[in-house]
């Protein structure tokens, strides 16, 4: 009993260190541990993390607001872009959580482009900007997000590059928007027309019967 809490204890004193990594040895068992392996066997993809630890969550939510940007959105780049690993390098160089190029980081205000605060904030910025340029439209945005607005600009929509048609595909996979947006009315005209008894008799002709009135 007294060996159990000495482990524990030494886990609970080292584990927080660093996020804990996921690996199989060489007999097939799968490893998990905060020290780490080589970068040659550990793949971002097997990196775990609790969800959105290091308070990522909260920075998230608050430059969304301050900068007008959907969070889940954000999530669902920063899944894609680096699976929440602040340290994760591409072989490009972009770098942390929302993988900024440096240039890209120092164009928005990036001082320390590792620490999660300013690299969240430096993503949502340049997403933001990105939204306006491209008046909202979310594939084009996206196809900037990864291979530049110059790219979108040039081949006049999403560029003939197979990582890049794999990013917008994948993120707006897992996107699902906060607040999505109404029908518009050409939707509703086309919709059919259902007969609803409500529940004091009155009979209602609707095309939208979920609608409450």
């Amino acid at each position: 009993m007294y060996r159990t809490w000495l482990l524990i204890l030494f886990l609970t004193s080292t584990a927080w260190a660093d996020p804990i990594r996921v690996f199989v040895n060489e007999s097939g068992a799968k490893v998990l541990t905060n020290i780490g392996t080589a970068r040659s066997v550990t793949t971002s993809s097997e990196i775990y993390h609790e969800p959105l630890t290091y308070n990522y969550l909260s920075l998230i939510n608050n430059y969304s607001i301050q900068y007008g940007v959907d969070q889940n959105l954000v999530r669902a780049i920063m899944e894609v872009e680096s699976n929440f690993d602040p340290r994760a390098i591409s072989p490009k160089g972009c770098i942390g959580l929302m993988q900024l190029h440096p240039d890209t980081a120092t164009r928005f205000g990036v001082r320390n482009i590792f620490d999660p605060a300013e690299n969240i904030e430096g993503g949502i910025r340049y997403l933001q900007y990105l939204l306006g340029y491209f008046k909202g439209n979310l594939r084009l945005v996206l196809a900037a997000y990864n291979a530049g607005e110059n790219a979108v600009i040039r081949y006049q929509g999403i560029p003939p590059y197979r990582e890049t048609r794999d990013y917008v595909r994948r993120v707006t996979t897992l996107y699902q928007p906060a607040n999505p947006a109404p029908p518009s009315v050409s939707e509703l005209i086309y919709r059919k027309v259902a007969r609803v008894v409500q529940a004091n008799g009155r009979v209602l002709l609707t095309n939208v019967p979920g609608q409450i009135f």
